[in-house]
């Protein structure tokens, strides 16, 4: 089973080992990831416009044939994409924690998903001379920094709710590090502080 790691990061494994050629290369990585955030698909027009926005339509297309017949020799898996004017990822032979952390919140397992958020996705990767796939990425990043920050300040009520003050402060501290000047985050945190006694604390994270 080939594991693609997007949190806190890029990398991928194959049997639980770092993989080497095309699989740890920029141009190629990049290109799992995009279509790791889009199980249905993606145009090959689209993946050449993120991925080689430089090329002519025919040089792109044979830029794309050579990353996906690298990866697929690389990785062993004939059956790494599925699609032929649209390429998909074949979600039998290779897994991504971006979509595992998505069906954790499609069926509700919050706390599963937090804890898939290692860091913020594709952290410190880039792809010089490729604008678009830029964007994509800090639009990308952005939209899934706010769903685990939607999720953990949920958590954090809930734990309130139900009288665990100790895990609402573990929450809460939690989403003040991923967003320092959230002010629900810290209000939260003093709160649920001040109900545990520790009320120099949370005057101290208040100043903070």
């Amino acid at each position: 089973m080939v594991e693609l790691r997007t949190f806190g990061g890029l990398s991928i494994e194959a049997n639980g080992a770092p993989c080497t050629g095309a699989p740890a290369q920029r141009k190629t990585l990049a290109l799992l990831a995009l279509l790791a955030r889009h199980p249905r698909g993606l145009s090959r027009d689209k993946l050449i416009a993120y991925l080689w926005p430089e090329t002519d339509a025919p040089h792109g297309r044979s830029l794309l044939r050579q990353g996906c017949y690298a990866l697929r020799r690389d990785l062993h898996e004939d059956n790494l994409f599925l699609g032929s004017t649209e390429l998909r990822l074949n979600s039998t032979v290779v897994t991504s924690d971006v979509q595992v952390f998505e069906d954790a919140l499609q069926r509700g397992d919050l706390a599963q998903a937090v804890d898939l958020y290692t860091g913020p996705f594709l952290d410190g990767f880039y792809l010089s001379e490729a604008n678009e796939f830029e964007r994509w990425l800090e639009a990308e990043r952005g939209r899934l920094a706010k769903r685990v920050g939607a999720a953990l300040e949920m958590l954090a009520t809930e734990a309130a709710a139900q009288g665990d003050q100790r895990r609402a402060a573990e929450r809460w501290r939690h989403l003040a590090a991923l967003d320092p000047v959230n002010s629900r985050a810290a209000l939260g945190l003093m709160t649920a502080l001040a109900a545990l006694g520790e009320v120099a604390e949370a005057l101290q994270h208040g100043r903070a």
